[in-house]
């Protein structure tokens, strides 16, 4: 079937939904994706908000893995795009379309629940939980068990604390597999992937995606997804900051100290151990346990003079590794205890925790040595109702992984997104992510933003640096800009700290205007804030990076955004810091190469949430006054949609 017959006026979609409207960016989206599968190729495309992207791809994804017999893996970054793919949109093409297809949610395998370390917990180790809480927790999965269908955590509400489900959900490691597991028939995580391998399209987020990569290439043989070769991202510009995350080592107080509780809890009621009886060899627990303490204690002592929370390692052996040798003891303690076990199941059990140790021992020295070239290492230090302390390690730059083992691994990527371009090009996007070659292409929106925006830039405004003058100026225009539209405005920050001292001196003032506001930070929940948001109006929302991106709300609850500052990264973040440092070394120029481009895409991001419909309409404040005063000024302005500006 023709994509036009598909998608055109008096088409497949126009005569099965209300008030849908024929958008020609639409169609050529589709084309273009139709046309990059057809000729297994790589391609970009850039399209604004409002175009319709999730059936400009899934249509032709669908009718490609139908037609080619291939399998197709959609990614997203957020939760609520999976949601409407899989909810929304899935249903209703597989309602219109003339073809029956097959799409599937895939989660991540520690989502299931399993009902063998199930029945071990409640059986053996009850002992392990010292809260009521907790125990209420594990009384309530057991119930659930019996009664849920898929064995997913979403869908066991409330949802338990994670120190339980941690205890009892899929392990790939600890797995019996369904030839020996007595669970097997009734096994949610083998049902789930049942369904994968029989599906088209597989919808899975950017973490399981990345999480599936680097197990390819870590584990040979092993994979979270079936095989692929055609993929569609959208969110794209997500891409670099996930795969940072997940090629890189993060190895915390915490992780440590529940591998250990899992081997033998500090009460001696349970764990591993507990459970066969060598109570002998709890020693080398006690052990390892005070080495932690030591250790991490070294290193907090080591970073604490940093204000930030993170201090990034320049020299190795910063501390001594006195964690190795009780860890490596006890690895050889358990490899052992592997002959004397009395089944398939021990034997899974006691292996898969003496190969924890190892990987402990492996990361811990692989940060210490520094020993990867091109990374950053660095330590953090968080401090909620404990203080955890988290070593570190990131690739500088993420090409050289992704280049091989995800452009030149698949047949054909697709990159969507309505931020991918800077200066109407995707020439940092692609250098950042290794892409040699593709197609690109950059579609508009279908809204009129010269007549639905207007750009205010106010004059006399003090340059940032000037911090106090800066605020003074911030809280006066805000106050002049938030009674222009009676509310309905977000302010987005680039820092808490600016956020909370304009929020503080605003908060009296709105309160006397009759305008209710919400501060991130302050208890809500990002999703509830924003409904409450959604409901009241002329509110106000305070808020810094997470809603720059991501957050749509339509219609009048959203009339005016008030971008404070421009939002460049912040320099003292080790990746950050190490990627700029990188720059220098090669002799190129920081700014123009990253910190510039960042920052535009950023407030590509925070624009798009003022129009999200053709009948939404408002202002967009810049206050920051480099937009006008210096020469990257205009790099910001020409990324955005042509609208009016207004300097007053």
């Amino acid at each position: 079937m023709e994509l036009k017959e598909i998608f055109s006026p008096g088409g497949l979609i126009d005569n099965q939904l209300k008030k849908y409207e024929f958008r020609i960016q639409q169609l050529e989206m589709a084309t273009a994706v139709s046309e990059a599968f057809r000729d297994s190729t790589h391609l970009i495309v850039e399209a604004g908000t409002g175009v319709g992207k999730s059936f400009a791809y899934l249509i032709p994804a669908i009718d490609f893995a139908i037609s080619k017999s291939e399998r197709v893996v959609v990614s997203t970054n957020t939760i609520s795009l999976q949601e409407q793919l899989i909810n929304k949109d899935i249903p209703f093409l597989q309602k219109i379309l003339p073809y029956d297809f097959k799409a599937v949610l895939v989660k991540g395998r520690s989502n299931y629940l399993c009902e063998r370390r199930l029945e071990n917990l409640i059986t053996y180790e009850r002992e392990l939980f010292e809260s009521k809480d907790e125990v209420d927790d594990l009384t309530r999965i057991h119930q659930w068990s019996a009664e849920t269908e898929d064995g997913s955590l979403s869908d066991l509400n409330p949802q338990p604390k994670m120190s339980v489900w941690n205890r009892v959900c899929s392990e790939r490691d600890t797995c019996l597999g369904p030839a020996i597991c007595p669970h097997a028939k009734k096994c949610f995580y083998q049902k789930a992937r049942n369904k994968i391998f029989n599906a088209h399209v597989l919808i899975v987020n950017h973490h399981l995606l990345f999480s599936d990569l680097s197990l390819r290439k870590n584990a040979p043989g092993f994979s979270v997804l079936p095989g692929y070769k055609y993929l569609v991202i959208d969110e794209a510009h997500n891409i670099e900051n996930v795969a940072t995350e997940h090629i890189g080592i993060s190895l915390s107080k915490f992780s440590v100290r529940y591998l250990l509780d899992s081997i033998c809890n500090r009460d001696k009621k349970g764990g591993l151990l507990v459970r066969l009886g060598e109570i002998s060899s709890l020693e080398y627990v006690d052990k390892a346990r005070k080495e932690i303490d030591t250790f991490f204690d070294n290193v907090q002592k080591w970073a604490e003079d940093e204000q930030s929370g993170t201090k990034r390692i320049r020299e190795p052996n910063f501390v001594e590794n006195t964690l190795d040798l009780p860890l490596k003891e006890l690895e050889s303690l358990l490899k052992g205890l592997i002959p004397s076990a009395k089944n398939d199941e021990e034997e899974k059990e006691i292996t898969a925790y003496a190969e924890r140790c190892q990987k402990t021992r492996e990361e811990l020295n692989i940060i210490l040595s520094k020993s990867i070239d091109d990374s950053v290492y660095w330590v953090e230090v968080s401090r909620d109702r404990f203080v955890n302390i988290t070593l570190n390690n990131a690739p500088i730059n993420v090409a050289s992984e992704l280049r091989p083992n995800l452009f030149d691994a698949m047949t054909s990527v697709i990159m969507t997104g309505a931020t991918l371009s800077t200066n109407q090009n995707f020439d940092y996007f692609k250098k950042r992510l290794g892409i040699n070659t593709c197609r690109e292409i950059i579609l508009g929106s279908p809204f009129d933003y010269s007549k639905q925006v207007k750009i205010y830039i106010p004059k006399n405004m003090p340059d940032p640096q000037n911090n106090g003058a800066f605020v003074s100026a911030v809280i006066e225009k805000s106050k002049y800009f938030i009674k222009l539209t009676e509310g309905k405005a977000f302010l987005l920050f680039t820092s808490y700290k600016m956020m909370d001292e304009v929020y503080k001196a605003l908060k009296s003032w709105l309160d006397e205007q009759g305008i209710n506001s919400f501060v991130q930070g302050e208890g809500l929940s990002r999703h509830i804030m924003l409904e409450k948001f959604r409901d009241d109006v002329n509110s106000v929302l305070f808020g810094t990076s997470s809603f720059w991106e991501g957050v749509d709300v339509q219609g009048e609850a959203l009339s005016n955004v008030i971008v404070v500052k421009l939002p460049f990264s912040v320099p003292t973040h080790p990746v950050v810091e190490a990627r700029i440092e990188d720059i220098q070394n090669r002799g190129g120029n920081p700014f123009m190469e990253y910190n510039l481009p960042e920052a535009i895409i950023k407030l590509k991001q925070g624009f798009g949430r003022l129009i999200r419909t053709k009948n939404d309409s408002g202002i967009v404040v810049i206050l920051d006054p480099r937009v006008k005063t210096k020469f990257y000024g205009k790099s910001f302005i020409n990324s955005l949609p042509k609208c009016e500006i207004i300097n007053q």
